[in-house]
């Protein structure tokens, strides 16, 4: 009995001469790590070259919104868009049609998707416009008809102001997504304003022009539809046709002055859209040797982002399949993807996490190690911003990285 409690206590002797104590320094080094972790937070100013900017990647026809904009000194943005006819003739029934003999009225019903809503008398002016408008329809093509072909005026501050945003005068109404701001309008045009034309086939084309006490910027989409109001003649009597709703065949704006050629700046946003690429030489040490914690993207404005407070967006840095200059697919992947804010008037530093895409390359060193900045919305709004490039030395773009360095553990 007293041979095996002597065991058993040498037993627990040698176990606990192994057991590392919290409160104490440790009693088997052989068994503990022989350094300390260490992290690093480093500013790397010279990595980052062969940026460039390149313009062009949406044009107005393909863009997902039409762009109104009155901003003095910066762009004069109007939509225009053409309604197909459906001819000459109306089916009557599935043996009979009768010549149209013209329209009573018309009613267009659009939405706007983005607007100030800080905006005061915020207005829409409509322009009959040449049926013959295309994508290669220039501002200047339309400066006749902007000027003496005005046809209806809407004020959508006094519209929503109305009793169930109804005008019973107009035949206007209007209603609001109070979530998403999104405002849908039924407008209606009267025979003077919307004219059928038998030798156009009913054809019409219209723009708009936008205006308010302040600078003013809207998005209307382009899934807008028309309706006519029809006087056809049936067995020599004029009846009234409703057809069914039509869809715009041409939709897209014009604005003035088209943008400057590209410089050495890094561009990002604006209408076509410019986009900017950034090569950067990911240092070995940090790629192949370390833990990445943080990474953030340093750009210095070269000046300030022009615009009204709703045209503010969203700054995106992309990682890219290859590297083929200003075709460089980028990977649409949120894991793959860094983003921040731009604020229009701001000129202070902008900084994106790019974390996500430094951690990226660390484990693929197969990867091109390119950055493509780009607007989230491209040729949504006119708003621009325009970085210092790697040639500026004093406001280069810059990494500033945190990452831990290997561990270096103990041998047993």
């Amino acid at each position: 009995m007293m041979a095996r409690r002597a065991m058993l206590i040498a037993g627990v002797v040698v176990v606990a001469a192994c057991v590392e104590r919290v409160s104490a320094p440790g009693a088997c080094p052989l068994f503990c790590p022989s350094g300390q972790i260490q992290i690093v937070d480093t500013v790397l100013t010279g990595v980052i070259s062969g940026d460039s900017s390149f313009r062009g990647y949406v044009t107005a026809p393909h863009a997902p919104l039409m762009l109104a904009a009155d901003l003095p000194g910066l762009v004069d943005g109007r939509p225009i868009f053409r309604i197909n006819g459906s001819g000459s003739r109306f089916v009557l029934s599935a043996a009979d049609t009768g010549a149209i003999l013209g329209a009573d009225s018309a009613r267009l019903q659009l939405t706007v998707a983005r607007r100030d809503t800080g905006a005061h008398n915020l207005s829409l002016a409509f322009y009959r416009l040449p049926i013959t408008l295309d994508s290669t329809t220039t501002f200047a093509d339309l400066a006749g008809p902007f000027t003496n072909s005005l046809v209806k005026r809407v004020n959508l501050d006094t519209l929503l102001a109305r009793p169930g945003r109804k005008d019973t005068i107009t035949g206007d109404s209007a209603v609001v997504d109070t979530l998403n701001h999104v405002l849908a309008l039924s407008l209606k045009l009267d025979t003077a304003a919307a004219r059928y034309v038998g030798t156009d086939s009913g054809t019409v084309a219209y723009g708009v022009r936008v205006s308010a006490d302040s600078r003013a910027s809207i998005g209307i989409t382009k899934a807008l539809t028309w309706q006519w109001y029809l006087r056809v003649d049936s067995a020599g009597t004029p009846v009234a046709r409703t057809p069914g709703s039509l869809g715009a065949a041409f939709a897209s704006f014009v604005f003035d002055p088209p943008p400057p050629p590209p410089d050495s700046t890094l561009a990002v946003g604006g209408v076509p859209p410019a986009r900017s690429i950034l090569r950067v030489a990911f240092p070995r040490f940090i790629r192949d040797s370390s833990q990445i914690i943080r990474g953030t993207l340093t750009l210095v404005p070269a000046a300030p982002v022009q615009g009204v407070p709703s045209d503010s967006f969203v700054v995106e840095a992309h990682t890219v399949f290859t590297d083929v200059g200003a075709k460089s697919p980028v990977i649409v992947d949120a894991t793959r993807t860094d983003t921040a804010i731009v604020h229009v008037g701001a000129s202070d530093t902008v900084r994106i996490e790019v974390t996500n895409l430094l951690q990226f390359w660390a484990s693929d060193t197969t990867h091109a190690t390119t950055l493509v900045l780009r607007a989230q919305q491209e040729a949504t709004s006119f708003s621009l911003i325009r970085f210092y490039p790697s040639l500026a030395q004093a406001f280069r773009p810059a990494l500033r990285i945190t990452f831990v360095r290997r561990f270096p553990f103990g041998q047993p």
